[in-house]
This record gives structure tokens, sequence and C-alpha cells, in this order.
């Protein structure tokens, strides 16, 4: 095959030298479809010019099994691209393409079309590069080097690791196409994302489901990349009329970098603002839906799969950028384990709630289970229920009020009030007399003042040096002042929440007295966003660390500094998991997205949401002018809002400030045990009780011989694991109810949650972000996975606590197992403006690596 080969030449059999994308769109100009003109550099060209620099680097990377130098190899051969220089003959050839196709020097887009991508198994949606408005050869030559690199950035590799395709294999032709001067643009599923696609890959009859379609004004960069919220239609399969329009209130627009004021978008355009007579307004007409949709189902038609399409609309015509089958991965890998949810102590009740829910997402370790969980939970009673001796002698309380069901953290709900009403009462009465006490105050100038200069001193003890007694009561002094700062934080939520819940509460009313309509201007998280935060701090120092010179030598000393400020934050509460401290890899991953360009600039994205934030509020305020009431109403919300929500944002910044010093301390009895021969390695102390932990320590002080814990924490290990494979329900049994006198308050008890999910409700959570992406899904199970998300991709993990907030910076958008409108994770979501559907049991169960998928956060719906 020749070095540039015209796309109206290729055929699907082109495939294995033209990547299939290359061949797809020859298919579809053969067809009569629309499709840009352009050509191609087949594989051949890549691997004539490019492998043979780079043979030793990628066999270095492929026996590299640790991949502990992953970041560093990938870069390395990302420059040995990038500088290599073309044969005379294939510049000249490249150069007589581009003139030929734009003979007035236009501009063009240059993609990539790897030898695995769009393919029925693995569509590659996302991971290599893309670059649009090349307008001369110089650059159009610069932009096919970086198609080419692309194959080495760190999330392809794991992607094709993922997929099981050696390093070896990989190759890339690159396709040259003339740019389309889009006017609108977007993506398009030709089957219900809702409903999925046949199970056996073919194209579903044509009176079944709707084709979806999602538009935004600009360039379809804005739309694929999750940096808008898109209009959406829906199309009717059978005859292709428009059913229903979804129109998205639209701020800002990728655009060719003219007019406006621009926003470097990378890739050749800017992020302009959209005129504000086109934010509200529709991006397509009916028509241009209907016509869009028939060639979706031609498209489908002829390639005999359902496809997802990329399209634009210039000067009121359509064209076709691309088209993909819809991949269809297997949906689990591993069967969880067969198992009862009941309860262990006959007659009690339990709910996750609270610390249970997204703090504790994950079976416990015994040493947590047997320490810490217990600590938090009688500090957090002892706000309400007074100290443990009057909770001992009170028969209103269950005894005791924690526990673990299958290694998952429960709290108990078995309170018999109506067998106790004064006791209950009196009960009540203490709960609110400290919930409205001057908890804020008491916060900011006791509490977190002693809990930072304690923990601070006792980190800088040489805990190696320490007697065993010595360290054992230092680190419960640490578990002790975390539990005293969690009983605070449990009065304050107080106020953080019920102030959302007002907003949530309030917000759709006054709207729809003002619109008649709720879905016509953006949700309340729009006027919540857009403040600093400790969250933002940390990011905007992230982003300047990924953008400082290199050269000087000072990055691995400010890093360090870095990782001392904000270290602390924890994946999960249960320090069995490493903390960003010992293992920072969200940190490098989102670092290396700032760097590459590949994650939008957050100080940028601030001012963005300040000023989306600002032009949301100054339409209500004049729309509310007749309404002195309302506006008063909402402005004392938002402020409420606004002031607690830093108050929360700060006050969780310092909870965790002890895990590194208590993971430190119990890592050093860990070595005292493997020294004494108790334990195999320093991290099996997570995995005795805290009573066994004690017991063995004080032997091997007395000089006895411990014993060999080997089998019981190989056995307790391989439990652990088996029970991570389980969806914990939110209550057991699930069938009780929880009454106060005659009212039933199980919801109330619940903080709002559902026992069990409604048959037939599909993939639904809590909608706790507004806006709409469809992206590639990018499952994340633990920290282990942190490296693999790519900037724009949706984020899909079990939950989200505050060391997860640096890939919600890149994310495109969010979906999670556990959580709600109030959790962390919803508020990062927020802060960032990415769209977030919280609480949708099984979602990393039932989403796929690569699968495409739809995260509406204004109704908490993941197609």
């Amino acid at each position: 095959m020749r070095d540039v080969v015209m796309l109206q030449d290729l055929r699907a059999s082109d495939a294995g030298l033209t990547g299939a994308k290359a061949a797809n769109l020859g298919e579809l100009l053969s067809a009569g479809v629309p499709v840009p003109d352009g050509f191609c550099l087949p594989v051949t060209v890549y691997d004539s010019t490019v492998t043979p620099v780079v043979a030793g680097q990628v066999q270095a990377l492929a026996g590299d099994p640790s991949g502990d130098r992953r970041v560093d190899s990938a870069r390395a051969l990302r420059e040995t691209i990038e500088a290599v220089t073309l044969p005379a003959a294939l510049r000249s050839a490249i150069t007589d393409a581009y003139r030929a196709l734009c003979p007035d020097g236009g501009r063009v887009a240059v993609r990539s079309s790897g030898t695995s991508e769009d393919s029925a198994t693995a569509s590659f949606a996302g991971q290599y590069h893309t670059e649009l408005a090349v307008g001369s050869v110089d650059e159009l030559v610069a932009a096919v080097k970086r198609c080419w690199a692309s194959l080495w950035e760190v999330h392809a590799i794991r992607y094709r690791e993922d997929q099981a395709i050696p390093h070896t294999e990989a190759s890339m032709a690159v396709i040259v196409q003339v740019m389309v001067p889009a006017e609108s643009a977007g993506v398009m599923f030709t089957v219900d994302p809702h409903a999925g696609p046949p199970a056996d890959g073919t194209a579903a009859p044509a009176s079944a489901g709707r084709i979806v379609i999602e538009s935004s004004w600009g360039y379809g960069e804005a739309v694929v990349s999750g940096l808008v919220t898109p209009d959406r239609f829906d199309v009717s399969r059978a005859d292709a009329h428009v059913e229903n329009i979804e129109v998205s209130h639209k701020v800002q627009m990728v655009a060719l970098p003219s007019g406006g004021r621009a926003k470097e978008a990378g890739g050749g355009t800017t992020l302009v603002d959209v005129p504000p007579e086109r934010q509200t307004a529709a991006s397509l007409t009916p028509a241009q839906a209907t016509g869009i949709a028939r060639y979706g189902l031609a498209i489908e038609a002829h390639f005999g799969a359902p496809q997802d399409v990329e399209w634009a609309v210039a000067g009121g015509e359509i064209a076709i950028l691309q088209a993909r089958p819809l991949t269809h991965p297997p949906t689990t890998s591993a069967a969880p384990p067969d198992v009862q949810w009941e309860s262990p102590i006959d007659g009690a009740w339990w709910a996750r709630i609270s610390i249970c829910d997204s703090w504790l997402p994950e079976p416990l370790s015994p040493l947590f289970a047997t320490t810490l969980f217990p600590c938090l939970v009688k500090r957090w009673a002892q706000n309400w229920a007074g100290p443990e001796a009057a909770q001992r002698e009170n028969p209103v309380l269950p005894k005791p009020m924690s526990g673990t069901i299958n290694g998952f953290a429960y709290l108990r709900l078995d309170y018999p009030m109506n067998k106790y009403p004064l006791r209950t009462v009196r009960l009540a009465f203490n709960c609110y007399r400290f919930h409205l006490g001057r908890l804020e105050r008491r916060w900011r100038t006791a509490i977190l003042p002693h809990h930072v200069a304690r923990i601070e001193a006792l980190r800088r003890k040489d805990l190696a040096g320490m007697e065993t007694e010595d360290l054992l009561e230092l680190i419960d002094e640490v578990q002790e002042l975390s539990g005293k700062y969690w009983a605070i934080l449990g009065g304050l939520a107080w106020y953080w929440n019920a102030g959302e819940w007002l907003l949530a509460t309030v917000y759709p009313r006054i709207v729809k007295s003002i619109t008649n309509r709720t879905d016509a201007v953006p949700g309340h998280g729009t006027l919540l966003q857009g403040y600093r935060s400790k969250t933002a701090e940390a990011d905007l120092a992230l982003y300047d660390l990924a953008r400082s010179d290199e050269s000087t030598g000072e990055l691995p000393r400010r890093f360090d500094e870095f990782l001392t400020r904000y270290g602390h934050q924890v994946y999960q509460l249960d320090f069995v998991e490493p903390t960003p401290a010992e293992d920072p890899s969200s940190f490098r991953t989102t670092i290396e997205a700032y760097r590459d360009g590949r994650a939008p600039d957050p100080h940028r994205r601030l001012r963005t949401l300040a000023e989306r934030r600002e032009t949301t509020r100054t339409r209500f305020e004049s729309a509310l002018r007749r309404s002195p009431l309302k506006s008063g109403v909402l402005k004392a919300l938002l402020s409420w809002n606004r002031r607690y929500g830093q108050v929360r944002d700060e006050a969780l910044f310092y909870f965790t400030l002890g895990w590194p010093l208590m993971r430190r301390g119990y890592l050093e009895l860990g070595r005292r045990l493997v020294a004494a021969g108790a334990l195999g390695s320093d991290q099996d102390v997570f995995f005795l009780t805290g009573g066994e932990l004690v017991d063995e320590l004080r032997t091997a002080a007395r000089g006895g011989a411990p014993r060999e814990w080997g089998q019981v924490v190989r056995e307790r290990r391989s439990r652990r694991d088996e029970q991570q494979l389980l969806s914990p329900p939110v209550q057991v049994p699930s069938t009780v109810r929880i009454f106060m006198g005659k009212v039933d308050v199980t919801s109330i008890a619940l903080l709002g949650q559902h026992a069990k999910a409604k048959e037939g409700d599909g993939m639904r959570g809590s909608a706790v972000s507004p806006g709409r992406v469809t992206a590639a899904a990018r499952r994340i199970s633990s920290v282990r996975d942190f490296e693999k998300l790519q900037a724009g991709e949706v984020l899909v993990a079990p939950y989200i606590t505050p060391a997860w907030s640096s890939l919600l910076a890149i994310a495109g958008g969010v979906v999670t197992d556990t959580g709600g409108t109030l959790s962390h994770g919803s508020i990062v979501a927020r802060e960032y403006g990415i769209p977030a559907v919280m609480g949708v049991s099984n979602a990393t169960k039932t989403i796929q690596d690569g699968q495409m998928v739809t995260v509406d956060g204004n109704r908490g719906l993941v197609y």
C-alpha cells in the first residue's frame, strides 16, 4: 500500500493496514454518506518510520510487568517519536496530498486510526490523539507525530494491557480530513442507550427503541470531552421523527480561534462564550435531528450493528465524521459468593448510614473493625447519649451500637422508642441541645486547634525508637483525637446537610413559579460552584506543579511538600489502605494529565464556573425583582450553603490528619511481630484484631514465643477478597420498618436512602451534580487503578472520598455505587462542574471499561 491513500479508495478489507476507523470512513463514502474528504497514512508508514527508532524502548516497557517505570518510559517514547525526522519522500507525499485536499491552504483535522481502534470488542474511544484546525504542512507533520506518540500515553498503555494486546503489536494509521466549520456538532447512538444494544451485537429491529442524539453549539470536542452539557434529542427508530427535546443552558462552546473571548481548549481550537441569545436555544432543528438520525439508521444497516456516530452541521448541511460499533464486553469476571444478609444478633436491625456508607465502602480489616471503628461510633454517640456509663444504663440504646455483617460496617437501628417514651423524649432533647449549640465556634476555637497541634507534635516522635507500650499509647491517643473530631463533625453535618436539603427543596419551586418549568434553567448546584476551597486549593497546586520547569531540579522537593500538606486525605477510613502520602498515584495521574494538556486548566475552570454561577444568579435576581420574599429566601439559603460548604470542606480536610501516623505506628508494630516470628509481613498486622495484636506484642515483650499467625492471616485476607465482590444492602433485615408512635420514620432513619431498589428502575441514583455527558467509562476500584483514568472519561467507582478528588479534576463525569446528594464526592463533583450520579447500586459490576455511557446528573440516570 502507498504511503498516502485517499479515504474514498478504502474499504473494510483495508482495516488491517489503515485501522478500522479509516476503513469505516471509506465504506461510508462508498455508500454515499456525507463524509469530509481526506487521506490516510497507513500503519506501514508508522512501522517503517517509527518502529525501528523505538523498538528497544517498547521491548523494555513490555518487559516490565510491575509497571514501576511506566510513566517515565511512556514519556521517553513520546519524546522520541515527536523528534523523528520524516523521510523526504514521505514528507513530499503528505505535502502533495494536503495541497490537493486544501488548495487554498484550509484547515484539516488529524485523527488516529489505531490497529485495534473501533473494533467490535475494543473501541479505544478517546485513548489516542486528535488535533483540529491544523493549517499548514509543518503543523500537519507535527500533528501526525503527536498522533503516533499518543500510542504511548500511560492510559493507552493500560488500555492495551486490559485488552491483552501486546505493546509490540501497537501501530497506528493517521487520518487527515477537511475541517468542517461546525455550527453545531455532537454524537449519536443508533440504539436507545437506556435499553442497551441487543445482546448478540446485531442491529435492533426498526420498531424497537429510540435513537439518541446529543448536540451543542460549535465543535463536537465539547460534547465528547464533557466540556459542556449538551442538548438531547430522542428520535424514533420507526420513522425518524423527533419524540422529545431537552435543551440545556450552554455557556461556552468549542470554536476556531476567532472572535469572542477565547480561552484555550487545546488541539487548535478555543473555548468561547456562547452568545446570550443562543444559550437556551436548541443547537439543532427538528429537521436536522431527523436527518442525522436517518444517516444513523443507514450507517447501522450498512455495518449490520448499532453504531456510535460523531457528526457536525455546517451551512445547514450534515457531515458524518466518524462511526464505530458499540462494544459489548462481558458483564463480570467473577461471581460474588453466595451469602445471607442476616443480623448477627437476634432481633437487631442494622443500616449502612453515616460513617458506614461512602467512608467505609469495603469490608473492614479486622484491626480497624475492632479499634478505630468502635472508637468513632462511641465518641459520636457521646454527643447525645452521654458518657459510657450513662449509655450502659439507658435501655433505649442498643448494645453494641455498631458491628459488621459479612465484613461490612453497619450501625444499629433497633431503638425501642415506643417502649420507653420518656427516655426517648429525653434522648431527643439531648440530641437537639447538642446540635443547636455553638458547634462551629467550638470546632474552630477548641477542637480544631488542639487536634492539629497534638497530631503535629506526635508526628515528630521517633516511632522506631519507642517502647512498645508507649507506641500503643500514641496510637490510642491519635484514635481518641480522631474520634472526638468525628463527633463534632456529626453535629456540624446537620447544618450543611439541612442547608442543602432546604435549597434543593425550595429552589425547584421558585424556578417553577418563574418559568412554569423546572428544566428550563440549571439546577441549584450551579449556584454553589466556582468558590475557592481546600479541594480546589490542592487541585490548583497540582496544576502549578505540573506546569513547573523540571530542569530546575526543584520538582521532587515541591512534590514532597505537597504530600506533607495534602497527603493525609484518605481513600477510605480503614487504615488497611495506604494514604496518598504513601501511594500518591492519584496525584501523579492528575499531574500527567495536566502536563500533557489532556485535562483543563483548573484556574480557568474555576473562573468559568464562577462566571456561570454569576450569570445564573443575575438571571434569578432579575426574575425575582417583583417577589422580594422569594428573592430573600433564595439569597439566605445560598448564603447559608456557601458558608457551611466552606466549613464542611475545611472540617473534613483535617479529619484524617492522624491517619498516616496511625498507619506508621501499626506498621512499626507489625515489623516487631515479624521479627518475633508471629507475622510474615508488616502489612499482616491489619488482619489481627486489636486484642490479638496487644496480646502478641506483650508476649513478645516478655520474651515469650508468640503464635504464628500466617495461616489465619491468609484465611482472613481471602475472606475479605471474597466479601469485596458483594453489594451490601442498606438495611438488614430489609423488611423492617421503624416507628415513632404510629409514624413510620424508616426513611428518616435511613437518611433518605431506599432499603430496596424498585424492580425495573435500571441505572438510577441520586442526581448530585447537574449536567450530562457521554463518554467512555473507566472503572476504578482502588488506588491501584488510578493511573488508568484518562481525562474526559466517566469515572465509575464504588465510592468517592477526599483522596479521590484529584481524579475528579480530570474526569468527564462520575458514577458511584454508594453515596448521595450530601456525600463528599457530590460536593466535589459540583465544585468541578462535572455531571455526577451517586448511589447507583452495582454500577461497578454492571458498567464495563470502555463502554460508552451517558451520565445525566440532572435526573440521576445512567444509560
